[in-house]
């Protein structure tokens, strides 16, 4: 009782302070205005907006990227559900929150169909839209009245003391045009209590609507697009008791009214390509982007982490005009590479199941660098796939190429760059992602990369070799000179043993480096070698999932002090068996240096 007689004197009060302007009283009363708080990107820190406006049985307008709801700072399926409930409207944002202005008709299309078909799956009644950087032209707006949408929200036209004096103070009912309605600007943290009710004020002497766009709802260290809980909250206190003159709070689709058109499927993606035939879109980066001329048309810089790093496009190129190249100038943590842009179609290529795909490219490094993956769902939500091992500096152009593992069950795209992790200098040209599925080498051949150690890695291995084992020991891992065919060998000390053994293997992958295998045939196993201690091969086996597991072991092979030859014919492949590893195994403190291996399947 005590509360409702407070709201009652509260509104008395207001409408006898309101009386002491009675022009604009008698105005706002004659021609009501309708005020909208509408919210774009779906945030979490706007929650803190529900609870204020609920705090004043108000409610808002919230439009929502539906492919970055439940990633890191945003919001829930649950949180929007809840904002259902209490009243507050779902709007529509584009899928991945694109510059519709930057993309083919086709990927606009997808942007904006699939980002309501979301939404309207996940159960919210979808009728009120707005452009991602309030970005439009009069095609956009067809496509979003083609997608199903009844409104979309732009940004500016009314006035606004800065830069727009002239301006009318409030949108008409209904709306000059419904597809781009107008607002003041941007609410930013620079906008004060007082901004905000003159505003109204203005607004409240011919009536009509003010729809407001704010982001993020922020205590301290906010971003420029940011109201404090205060500010909103003083606003919302003063803006309550207006309803005496006719002012309400409305959602976006309370104003605009209409049905809920059905679900308008989006323009379809490409298919995923046929084997052999490279995918990606500007491959030679030849097509610079109408946005940024220092990327390729279709491509986008990408990283995390602290570090410097400078997209340049340049004439250092592999073929044609152009490639990209990448400085990192400082880093203590993260990455930097170009990858096809995270888009729903356009840019990105379409994975089938079950398929697997090479990635390669022309690189040139003054560092290691490797191959990283990302993989995008249904709902057009992207994230990490998976990356390749260490590819070794060059000074001179080099193809670099590897064979991914079958793309995650919710994949339906895939995106990928060459990857430099540390302070240098990377130049790439010449992309392609195809479906290129490996296969067995022939009966006879020997089927690994590298075998004579030649040519050199990441991490002190060879190129498609790297160090294994387990246990309590203490490997070094040197190369060496000392060779049985041409230039190179590695050489294996144990300085010191508890337990457990070190060898030197193909790469753990599929492909790749692990060589392929068929199931029931026998794989005959060679290397040269001479050592200060007992050594024999160890080998690990591969099943069609994915998974690495200890499978065999040879008898001991001899000490030499001078090069021999171990050799040994396994029992058949297990069924179910996808790849193998192997190595010369050392399980006592001392030497061993191995050169020309060779894996042949019978």
């Amino acid at each position: 009782m005590k509360k409702a007689l407070s709201s009652l004197f509260a509104a008395v009060l207001a409408g006898a302070v309101l009386l002491a302007w009675p022009g604009a009283a008698r105005a706002s009363l004659t021609h009501p205005l309708a005020v909208t708080f509408s919210f774009d990107d779906g945030v979490a820190d706007q929650l803190t907006a529900q609870t204020l406006l609920e705090q004043h049985n108000m409610v808002g307008t919230f439009y929502i990227n539906s492919a970055l709801i439940g990633m890191p700072s945003y919001m829930t399926r649950s949180d929007l559900e809840n904002l259902a409930a209490h009243g507050h409207e779902i709007g529509g944002h584009t899928a991945t929150h694109q510059d519709l202005l930057t993309l083919s008709a086709g990927e606009r299309n997808r942007q904006i169909c699939q980002d309501r078909d979301t939404l309207l799956s996940w159960g919210f009644n979808v009728t009120s839209f707005a452009y991602p950087f309030a970005n439009l032209d009069p095609g956009i707006e067809t496509t979003v009245a083609n997608c199903g949408y009844n409104s979309a929200r732009a940004v500016g036209d009314l006035f606004d003391a800065t830069d727009c004096d002239d301006c009318p103070p409030a949108e008409t009912v209904p709306p000059i045009d419904p597809y781009a309605i107008r607002t003041p600007d941007d609410v930013e943290v620079t906008t004060t209590l007082a901004e905000l009710q003159d505003l109204v004020t203005r607004a409240e002497v011919d009536g009509g609507w003010l729809p407001f766009n704010l982001h993020h709802v922020c205590e301290t260290s906010c971003p420029a697009e940011s109201v404090t809980p205060a500010v909103l909250s003083d606003f919302l206190t003063w803006l309550e008791p207006r309803t005496v003159v006719g002012t309400t709070v409305k959602t976006v689709h309370q104003v605009i009214g209409g049905t809920v058109a059905a679900a308008v499927a989006p323009t379809a993606p490409g298919e995923p390509g046929a084997p052999g035939v490279n995918t990606v879109q500007n491959p030679s980066l030849e097509t610079v982007s109408p946005s940024d001329a220092n990327l390729p048309d279709c491509w986008q810089s990408a990283g995390y982490g602290d570090n410097t790093a400078v997209q340049t496009r340049v004439t250092d190129a592999h073929s044609g005009t152009y490639a990209s190249q990448i400085q990192v100038t400082a880093l203590n943590d993260g990455d930097a590479k170009l990858i096809p842009r995270f888009d729903l179609g356009a840019c990105s290529s379409q994975v089938a199941q079950g398929r697997t795909y090479q990635v390669s490219t022309w690189y040139k490094s003054d560092v290691p660098v490797f191959f990283t993956l990302y993989q995008r769902n249904a709902l057009g939500q992207w994230s990490y796939w998976t990356q390749s091992p260490r590819i070794a500096p060059s000074a001179e152009w080099q193809h670099a190429t590897w064979n991914t593992p079958e793309p995650p069950a919710t994949a339906v795209a895939a995106s990928f760059g060459l990857t430099i992790d540390s302070v240098g200098t990377l130049v790439t040209d010449d992309y392609g992602f195809a479906d290129t599925p490996p296969a067995p080498a022939p009966d006879g051949v020997n089927a690994l990369v590298n075998p004579s150690l030649e040519t050199p890695g990441a991490d002190g291995y060879p190129a498609c070799w790297t160090g294994a084992g387990y246990g309590e020991n203490t490997p070094v891992w040197t190369r060496v000179t000392d060779a049985a065919d041409g230039t190179y060998a590695q050489k294996l000390e144990l300085t010191a043993r508890t337990d457990g053994d070190a060898k030197l293997i193909p790469g753990w992958d599929s492909g790749n480096c692990a060589p392929l295998v068929t199931p029931g045939k026998t794989l005959t196993l060679s290397v040269s070698y001479h050592a200060t201690q007992p050594t024999f091969f160890t080998l690990y086996r591969q099943d069609i999932a994915g998974n690495w597991s200890w499978w065999t072991q040879s008898p001991q092979f001899p000490a030499l002090t001078s090069y021999g030859t171990a050799g040994w014919t396994t029992s058949a492949v297990p069924a179910g068996t996808r790849a193998v590893s192997f190595g010369l195994t050392l399980d006592s403190v001392g030497e061993v240096t191995t050169d020309n291996y060779s894996l042949i399947s019978n």
